[in-house]
């Protein structure tokens, strides 16, 4: 279970019945593990086991993902297909065939008969590279249905007029990669010349910003990826002093597994610390919160998806859990690549491949993962104070071109430490502002 302190109290947090409550007075002078001691053979616990969604109909698929292109105009330092991670695809000129992508895009009509809005994203390497291409896959995607809705992953480097009247004309979402300032952004976001991408990005930004103002800021989000040396409060900084950035925000870790990035930098061991700037935007969330201000502080995009699961838990949760980070692949999201094969999503790489546009969806592949996952976690995972919101996906297990179990376990204290950070968030605040996190609904922060 989880002990915690917030700023007027101390709680427990007790993963079986998903109560919080505070410890008795006599107990506050003991240390946690002594209070674990004291109190756990009076509180309540459960049988605890894990289930996995029913695949056996599942022929819908919610989103496609299309990786439109291989090649890149950049060279991020930390790029999942740079030469720091060798299990990952490279960077090549390479473009999907268009004969591929009618093929995926039949397919996904067929698996998403029923559902309200269907979802193309536009991924990989630099897809605004490819503007005659992707205009031809909204084109087609439109002539097959009326429902869809778009959406690019992009570096922001290019912004020809081109490129954003056709952003614009079909309102796609635009997620934009930014790494903060000017120091922090340029420091591994460089071009192919090894130069810095700030100032280019910043300028396109504010050319679309000027020209299309409310698509602006209804369809542009910005993506961050942290890496050593962390600089989480000049982030915070960077969004509080720059209204172009007053956008929805993602927040990202560099990969941490399968790669020589983190063992290149030369940095010191305080680049690596992390959590004294999380501790202080916590505190800063908490002000905010308190105040009314929980979804418009840069905190929401830190804490916010964390604190709204605590906020909407079930209060009487049953013995039977879901396993919650994951997707379920091929039905959630299914990626395919530039050689038309599918794969769960955009981050699996060449793992986990479920078919591809000739033979279809293999779903039986989907239901063989889950099933294995499923097993591991009831064997693994019921005992642990963070299984109700842990975050872990099938990918976290991915050790080279296999499917290790093992590695996802490697994380496994500092998701239960980001729970405790949240769960001291979230007591804080209502200690003083009972009512300030009502305004989540189980709709929010879906970016």
């Amino acid at each position: 279970m989880i002990i915690f302190t917030s700023k007027n109290n101390r709680y427990i947090y007790n993963q079986f019945t998903n109560d919080i409550f505070v410890v008795p007075d006599e107990f506050n002078t003991l240390k946690d593990s002594e209070i674990q001691d004291e109190l756990s053979p009076f509180l309540e616990t459960k049988n605890i086991s894990f289930e996995s969604p029913n695949l056996e109909n599942s022929d819908k698929t919610r989103s496609l993902i299309i990786n439109i292109t291989n090649y890149c105009n950049m060279r991020c330092s930390y790029c999942a297909y740079s030469e720091h991670y060798p299990f990952e695809r490279k960077h090549e000129n390479r473009t999907i065939d268009f004969d591929v992508v009618k093929k995926a895009i039949d397919e996904y009509v067929n698996r998403s008969e029923g559902i309200e809005f269907r979802h193309i994203s536009m991924y990989g390497g630099e897809p605004s590279t490819e503007p005659h291409l992707v205009s031809r896959i909204i084109e087609y995607a439109k002539k097959k249905s009326s429902n869809f809705k778009f959406s690019v992953c992009t570096n922001g480097y290019s912004m020809s007029n081109e490129w954003i009247q056709l952003l614009v004309k079909n309102e796609a979402l635009l997620q934009i990669s930014i790494d903060g300032d000017k120091e922090s952004h340029d420091r591994y976001r460089i071009d192919k010349n090894g130069r810095g991408s700030f100032d280019r990005i910043v300028s396109n930004l504010n050319k679309l910003s000027h020209q299309f103002p409310a698509y602006y800021k209804t369809c542009v989000y910005f993506v961050v990826t942290l890496s050593p040396p962390y600089r989480l409060t000049g982030l915070y900084e960077f969004y509080n002093n720059n209204e172009l950035f007053h956008q929805p925000w993602y927040i990202n870790f560099v990969k941490p597994t399968d790669t020589t990035f983190i063992d290149s930098l030369s940095l010191s061991k305080q680049d690596f610390d992390f959590s004294s700037q999380e501790l202080y935007l916590a505190n800063e969330y908490i002000n905010a919160s308190i105040n009314g201000d929980a979804q418009n502080h840069f905190g929401y995009w830190v804490f916010g998806e964390l604190v709204k699961g605590i906020h909407l838990r079930e209060s009487k949760p049953g013995n039977k859990i879901w396993i919650n980070g994951c997707c379920n692949p091929g039905v959630d999201k299914l990626f395919v690549d530039c050689n038309g094969d599918y794969y769960p999503c955009e981050r699996s790489g060449s793992f986990m491949k479920l078919g591809d546009v000739e033979v279809g969806v293999d779903i039986d592949k989907s239901k063989d993962i889950v099933k294995q996952y499923t097993e591991d976690c009831n064997i693994n995972c019921k005992t642990c104070p963070n299984m109700r919101f842990c975050d872990a996906c099938y990918l976290g297990s991915k050790k080279g071109y296999e499917f290790e179990l093992s590695t996802k376990y490697e994380f496994c204290q500092k998701r239960v430490a980001k729970l405790k950070l949240a769960l001291y968030i979230y007591c804080s605040v209502l200690e003083i502002n009972n009512n300030a996190f009502d305004i989540f609904t189980a709709s929010d922060i879906s970016i």
